[in-house]
């Protein structure tokens, strides 16, 4: 199965991470300053969104919004176009108890998605997020649905994301 453009460049920045203590990662600074975030100065600030956003205009799709939109993953509930089943490379929203987490789909077993994307344990990552908090899962507008369905993967050996930042 060949995945999408946007999954393959999101792997190729995987490990990118936070500076831990009052600095800051210059690199994901200048994707929030690529997208004109409105102040994004610290690499503590949830940053999934602007990850996301760097990553679709990396790949030439339109920004999730304007404004403070483009630093909250709940702007991606309504981008592109609603998908109703699961697919490699879908962008998918989930419920946490600070806000919302937006990260790319590379996987599932019964009971949980494997989720590729930015500030994911404070890096650009992937984790395992239960199925009972998605709350959308979109496709970038001008591109064909896929005709693919799940990705099974074998179960986690490693506890499930409750909070990715």
């Amino acid at each position: 199965m060949t995945e999408p453009l946007w999954v393959s460049v999101g792997r190729m920045l995987e490990g990118i991470a936070e500076i831990p203590g009052p600095a800051s990662n210059p690199i994901i600074l200048r994707w929030g300053q690529e997208i004109h975030t409105p102040v994004f100065t610290n690499d503590d600030t949830a940053w999934c969104a602007v990850y996301a956003n760097r990553l679709a205009v990396a790949c030439q799709f339109p920004l999730s919004g304007t404004g403070y939109e483009l630093l909250r993953a709940r702007s991606f509930m309504t981008w592109g176009q609603r998908l109703d089943y699961e697919a490699l490379g879908a962008w998918m929203v989930f419920w946490r108890p600070e806000g919302a987490h937006v990260g790319l789909y590379l996987g599932e077993t019964d009971s949980a998605y494997w989720i590729h994307g930015g500030n994911t344990g404070n890096r650009v990552g992937a984790a395992w997020l239960a199925k009972s908090r998605l709350i959308a899962r979109r496709w970038p507008v001008g591109v064909v649905l896929p005709a693919v369905g799940p990705v099974l993967l074998d179960a986690p050996s490693v506890p499930l994301s409750t909070n990715e930042t």
